[in-house]
């Protein structure tokens, strides 16, 4: 296995997020095996798989730019960037793990959305939450 930062912060991010890797795959779209290989540090992701793991994560981009970068990653030695990830990035933070399992899926591909597209999204569930709560007020009132 070959453990570079990258390969270190990605594992961190999803555990931190309470995801499994199929979970990631999935939202990804790729094989789960094709993720496990980012985590191992088999192989690394091509830069649009890079942002679109930031999306997901809801991280920055850059903190796995800068990883990418690094060569190798020593444990002994102490990493500033990586003690950003873990102590602040998730600070305050409600973690994607104290919601249901299909909320974090749906979550996840609602990170994967154009902005454009997360709008219409939007107005979708408020239209069709509104339309609900019409149809519950008369029901109650017959």
């Amino acid at each position: 296995m070959n453990n570079t930062k990258f390969s270190l912060v990605l594992r961190q991010c999803r555990e931190n997020a309470g995801l499994t890797q199929k979970q990631v795959s999935d939202a990804l779209g790729v094989e789960r095996s094709t993720y496990a290989y980012y985590e191992t540090g088999t192989t690394r992701p091509s830069g649009s798989m890079i942002i679109k793991l930031a999306n997901i994560f809801n991280i920055n981009y850059s903190i796995f730019m800068e990883a990418v970068s690094d060569v190798e990653f020593d444990n002994s030695e102490e990493d500033e960037s990586f003690t950003t990830l873990t102590d602040v990035s998730w600070r305050d933070r409600e973690r994607m793990y104290a919601i249901a399992k299909d909320e974090q899926n749906m979550l996840l591909l609602y990170r994967m959305l154009t902005s454009d597209q997360k709008s219409k999204v939007l107005d979708l569930i408020k239209k069709y939450r509104a339309e609900n709560l019409d149809r519950d007020k008369k029901v109650k009132k017959s």
